[in-house]
């Protein structure tokens, strides 16, 4: 039988549950966007995770891609990096109110002053936070892909990716959660990743 301390502390248990629950429902009520540097693993994680989430996932480059049927590069090349980031806008306008969904940002598009405010206002944004000689692997091996990294060999490659996170990371700590990713390992980053996100609530 429950004495009345017993009972305080079962009716105050309930009371933080409660309310943890719906801390958790409130952050997931919004839409998810994936920010950090090309090469962090937002699109890779961000499909392992949506799929653990049971979230519709979007890749925000991929749909600029499919939309103009050319790669990044090729829209940079024949219409500016300006026509790119409004297109970047018009997706993130487009799904800022939609539920059940996490969308991998392209590395600039958390920078840019009009996403950022539609980001801010309607998404729980996180940075994926991976260290220098990580993004340099990665990016060695695709940076063809890249706009800002075609042209560049080894040592360029190396001073562009300091110059880039120099630029950005000062918005990139604007995110509303920070998770440091320094394994290799994209298995190990995405479980990292997940666990993070559905631990939220107990801070």
């Amino acid at each position: 039988m429950l004495n009345d301390n017993n009972f305080n502390a079962f009716i105050y248990l309930n009371l933080k549950i409660q309310f943890i629950k719906k801390k958790f429902q409130m952050i997931l009520s919004k839409p998810i966007v994936l920010v950090g540097m090309m090469g962090c693993g937002k699109s890779t994680i961000g499909k392992i995770v949506s799929e653990k989430l049971n979230w519709f996932f979007l890749d925000s480059d991929k749909e600029i891609e499919n939309e103009m049927n050319l790669s990044t590069k090729d829209i940079f090349d024949k219409y500016g990096e300006k026509f790119f980031r409004n297109k970047e806008y018009e997706i993130f306008k487009f799904y800022s109110k939609k539920k059940n969904i996490l969308i991998s940002s392209g590395g600039g598009s958390f920078c840019q002053k009009i996403t950022y405010g539609v980001i801010k206002e309607y998404f729980f944004s996180i940075w994926l936070d991976v260290n220098e000689d990580i993004l340099f692997q990665r990016l060695k091996k695709n940076k063809n892909k890249r706009p800002l990294l075609n042209s560049l060999n080894d040592n360029g490659l190396r001073r562009k990716i300091k110059e880039i996170m120099f630029e950005r990371k000062d918005c990139y700590i604007k995110a509303n959660k920070r998770i440091e990713l320094n394994e290799q390992s994209i298995k190990e980053s995405s479980n990292k990743t997940y666990l993070e996100i559905t631990n939220y609530q107990n801070q």
